[in-house]
């Protein structure tokens, strides 16, 4: 008879080993701060709502953004999607008005950040948009990679899109 040497145990313990360390990465993957996220292909892009303890986060690949609650350990606990829209490129929460704006890659989205559904879509010259950023009443404006504003959207005014000249244009 032959005594086991345990080599069967000390793989399986082995496998379990590198399996969790591989399961650790993916988690410390997903949790990484904003900071290292930079816009472009197949790259995430965030927004945090600390007063809620949300982080939504969307990729320039997919139209939806994910809503994850943070208090612990993240959890996803929403979604926010729009007919047609294949990409996020930008996220901003305008916490006092309740809204949230997704730049998507033909329009600008408006959802309700109570009930995450999706208020309007704005058609809006974003081919040479690469940001969207809110004015002080909540009202966004799309901007160029240099900075520049190349439009507004008034929500007092009917949500219309202002388009304002180009330099050199």
């Amino acid at each position: 008879m032959t005594a086991q040497t345990g080599t069967r145990r000390g793989l399986a313990a082995g496998s379990s080993l590198f399996l969790a360390a591989f399961m650790l990465t993916l988690a410390l993957a997903a949790c990484r701060p904003a900071a290292d996220v930079v816009h472009g292909n197949g790259k995430r892009i965030e927004a945090k709502w600390e007063a809620r303890q949300l982080l939504i986060v969307g990729d320039d690949r997919t139209g939806i953004a994910r809503i994850f609650h943070t208090r612990a350990a993240p959890s996803l606990i929403g979604e926010l999607r729009a007919p047609g829209r294949k990409a996020v490129r930008d996220i901003r929460i305008d916490e006092a008005r309740g809204r949230i704006w997704v730049l998507g890659e033909a329009a600008v989205y408006l959802h309700d950040a109570r009930s995450w559904t999706l208020i309007r879509s704005i058609p809006a010259p974003v081919a040479a948009v690469e940001r969207l950023e809110l004015d002080g009443a909540g009202a966004p404006q799309l901007l160029a990679e240099d900075g520049s504003v190349v439009a507004r959207i008034n929500p007092a005014a009917g949500f219309g899109v202002e388009r304002l000249r180009l330099a050199g244009g």
